[in-house]
């Protein structure tokens, strides 16, 4: 990844934001078990050195991560740029091609940290999350 793909401001990686329903109560276990994980180990915006499977099943930049929990979100104010927190594996950017496909991934990261699901996400050869299915 290169120095002009990092945001100004790095996520945090000791504070967890999780986006709710207005009026909804967050699930106190949750929000401890997340920030537990987040301070308990350092995340890193780097390429994972582990449980990434590419479609030859090497090792690699590219591929899935199966069965793995969004445990933080972040944006700012600027145009494309939101980034999801996955457990066992660090900060990572979502896919900035279009407006739409920010949103719709920032939208599905949401439900995922909101409900703790499951999720199954694909990082593309730049190193953005490009698929996020939800269970």
């Amino acid at each position: 990844m290169t120095e002009s793909n990092i945001p100004e401001r790095m996520p945090p990686s000791e504070t967890i934001f999780a986006a709710g329903i207005a009026g909804a109560k967050p699930d106190e276990k949750l929000l401890k078990d997340t920030l537990s994980q987040a301070t308990a180990k350092e995340t890193s915006i780097g390429v994972p050195q582990e449980n990434v499977e590419s479609s030859s099943g090497a090792i690699g930049a590219a591929g899935w991560y199966n069965d793995k929990k969004v445990n933080a979100l972040w944006s700012i104010n600027q145009n494309r740029n939101s980034w999801i927190g996955i457990s066992d594996v660090g900060w990572k950017k979502l896919e900035d091609n279009s407006d739409s496909a920010v949103v719709a991934l920032t939208m599905l990261a949401s439900h995922a940290l909101a409900g703790g699901r499951t999720s199954s996400l694909r990082e593309d050869d730049a190193g953005k999350i490009a698929e996020i299915y939800v269970w």
